[in-house]
């Protein structure tokens, strides 16, 4: 079993016995639920030209596992269905010998029920941290990677050696929206991680994109999903930097663009950065000065998915619509999982 786990601290919340199911039930209820999810996932999948989606998230309380599918289109022995499944950290401790039993047989009952081999199913839990975000954390060195496809784009997916695999699923319908809305404009991605929202932006025929992170490691993650869809030209731009630090050398410069895509991470204590990035206390300073670099008719969308923010329109220097509920997919039956704000002069 593809195992890769980080430990949680101890809690002193016990669950209720007479409250949980027996693991023989759960994984009974988690069979029927994966079938039934998929029965109708799947079908919307194909009709959107989609091969990657999130099949389960939480949908039964006690069994608290996100399930992720991937359809890889590689042409040798990588082709076919994959999952992805994580665990959410419990708010009570439970011995690490009865979770690993425990996710073993998850994993086999998610296996019958999607007709996907064990060792096609990669299994990582998901802990709280106070520091860096955790999905940016390399946890192996694996490097266990696949092609699939996303509304008729191509993005290589990284199974083993992350929490999260470069793909972030919620953003599925806004990165379309950027798509439907970039011809000719010059385009923006701040903290743009693998660059899915510029892979979209070049392909709906933006006139330039700038792709800027920190990590030289995503930066060509980013460069290798641009040529998987021959979308090379020497106004895609990859620029390795801190974007907060970006942003006030671009203000200087009076650089401005029509679109700008600022999906930051909720905290950031990375040793690159001159000081720690934390969303909930900078946000209205990062999204005014974003707004100082669009031109008069420019659109900044800003996502956030930390629920702690408290965001006030009356704090922003420009017209505020929260965009939210069309940026949540069909695939997401958490309506939470972000927010979104499309934001103008």
């Amino acid at each position: 079993m593809h195992c890769l786990a980080l430990f949680w601290e101890k809690q002193t919340k016990v669950p209720d016995i007479n409250n949980t199911t027996g693991t023989e039930k759960q994984a009974e209820f988690f069979f029927n639920r994966l079938q039934k999810r998929y029965k109708h996932l799947n079908k919307w999948a194909k009709r959107t030209n989609t091969g990657c989606f999130r099949l389960y998230d939480k949908d039964i309380p006690e069994i608290p596992l996100a399930v992720d599918i991937y359809n890889s289109v590689d042409n040798d022995e990588r082709h076919g269905l994959y999952a992805h499944i994580f665990l959410y950290e419990r708010p009570y401790e439970k011995n690490q010998e009865e979770e690993q039993n425990w996710l073993a047989i998850m994993q086999n009952t998610a296996s019958k029920a999607l007709d996907i081999p064990e060792e096609r199913i990669f299994i990582k839990i998901k802990k709280k941290q106070k520091g860096e975000s955790a999905q940016y954390e390399k946890l192996a060195e694996k490097h266990f990677c696949i092609t699939v496809n996303e509304s008729g784009l191509l993005f290589r997916i990284n199974l083993s050696d992350y929490l999260d695999t470069g793909l972030f699923f919620d953003h599925r319908q806004l990165r379309n929206i950027v798509k439907e809305n970039c011809n000719g404009k010059k385009v923006l991605n701040l903290f743009c991680y693998t660059g899915s929202f510029s892979c979209y932006a070049a392909a709906g025929k933006a006139e330039s994109v700038d792709s800027v992170d920190l990590s030289k490691n995503y930066l060509q993650w980013a460069e290798d999903n641009f040529k998987l869809n021959g979308l090379e030209n020497p106004k895609y731009r990859f620029i390795q930097n801190d974007a907060v630090s970006f942003i006030d050398t671009a203000l200087k410069s009076k650089t401005k663009w029509d679109i700008i895509i600022l999906d930051p991470p909720t905290f950031s204590n990375s040793k690159r950065m001159s000081d720690f990035f934390d969303i909930n206390r900078c946000w209205n300073t990062l999204v005014n000065n974003c707004l100082g670099l669009l031109n008069p008719d420019g659109v900044l969308y800003f996502s956030t998915n930390s629920r702690k923010l408290k965001f006030d329109s009356n704090l922003i220097n420009g017209t505020v619509k929260d965009i939210t509920p069309s940026t949540i997919p069909e695939d997401f039956r958490n309506i939470h999982i972000h927010r979104c704000w499309k934001i103008t002069h």
